[in-house]
């Protein structure tokens, strides 16, 4: 009896190391496992169109091919077009091929990603406002993760990697690409036979290219370094000067000219700290009565942060806003230590509430 017993609940004991390596499994896959979709942008003053291209596995598996979808330039704060592509896994190597019609070149990028900070930033997420209205009035927050993984070309081969999700966005990587021949017959769905491959580029260059910036091209070049420029990071914040000293900044919703962007959304407290990102592009702000969105001019921000990073590389810098009288418009200056620089070439695009 007594060895029956012994091998009953040895029985049971290998069935509950089974379901509990079973749990921990499913638990594992639950944690690596999130769905995605895949988008492809550039520049807007600088369109490209894809070529060929796939996102694979830590196997080396195929996950899905590169969004082929027309010419890509909506901008590079945003998305490209879905086109159906996406996965789940993480990916761990991408493979993109393109056509830059502004540079009149091709160009692949065939490289690793860092798939263990992808999984993290997917684990880490983001607070969104949820649905709820609490008894202060705010709606409450929930938690939110990343849908998109967006592939963004500038000039020159530069490549950086972002996940989107609902006002929130983060780069995971800056790749290098390299010029490369494609036969222009081989990426035209129905190619002309006489047409040269130089014909193909200058036809492209007239079409997709807007025609200021082929002046812009034709006069002084292609910019190349600029969007490096954009990533580089700066500590700041958003302050108000109010003239009653009564109003502060209660949350703000940020895109910068690297392609990242964040929301916090009524939290003086995290709206108040200062934080690493680069140049801001469009802010909308929040204050306790009124609300404002500011479009920043990139080369006058490039400046001004990069004088006080040379000058005052330890302090951080304060974007200073300051209403005039009711709110009607707004002066900027950025604040370092005990120095302040007036800014100029920012469009406030509106002022709501009161």
């Amino acid at each position: 009896m007594y060895t029956r017993l012994k091998i009953i609940f040895a029985c049971l004991s290998i069935f509950w190391l089974q379901a509990c390596s079973k749990q921990k499994k499913m638990e594992k896959q639950e944690q690596t496992t999130y769905g995605y979709s895949v988008t492809v942008n550039a520049p807007k003053e600088y369109p490209i169109e894809v070529h060929e291209g796939w996102l694979l596995d830590s196997k080396k598996e195929f996950i899905c091919a590169m969004p082929r979808a027309g010419k890509e330039g909506d901008g590079w704060i945003y998305d490209g077009s879905e086109a159906g592509q996406g996965g789940e896994v993480i990916p761990y190597h991408l493979n993109l091929t393109y056509v830059a019609y502004a540079e009149k070149k091709f160009y692949t990028v065939d490289a690793d990603l860092p798939a263990d900070k992808i999984l993290e930033a997917f684990k880490k997420g983001f607070l969104v406002q949820g649905n709820t209205l609490q008894e202060n009035g705010l709606y409450n927050l929930v938690p939110g993760t990343y849908d998109i993984l967006t592939i963004g070309a500038a000039p020159g081969g530069v490549i950086v990697v972002w996940l989107s999700g609902n006002h929130n966005r983060v780069e995971i990587c800056r790749l290098q690409a390299k010029e490369v021949f494609v036969d222009k017959n081989d990426f035209i769905p129905n190619p002309d036979p006489s047409e040269s491959q130089q014909q193909f580029f200058d036809i492209g260059f007239k079409y997709a290219v807007l025609d200021s910036i082929q002046t812009i091209i034709k006069e002084k070049g292609i910019p190349y370094g600029l969007w490096d420029k954009y990533r580089e990071k700066f500590k700041y914040r958003f302050v108000l000067r109010p003239y009653d000293e009564k109003d502060i900044v209660t949350g703000f919703y940020l895109i910068n000219y690297n392609g990242e962007s964040r929301f916090v959304p009524h939290d003086s407290v995290a709206a108040a700290q200062y934080e690493e990102s680069a140049i801001p592009y469009d802010a909308s702000i929040y204050f306790k009565l009124y609300s404002t969105e500011i479009i920043f001019n990139d080369e006058e921000m490039l400046k001004v942060f990069g004088d006080f990073k040379k000058s005052d590389p330890d302090k951080p810098l304060d974007i200073i806003i300051k209403p005039t009288f009711e709110y009607e418009d707004f002066k900027l200056s950025v604040k370092c230590g005990d120095k302040e620089v007036p800014l100029t070439k920012y469009k406030v695009k509106g002022v709501w509430g009161g």
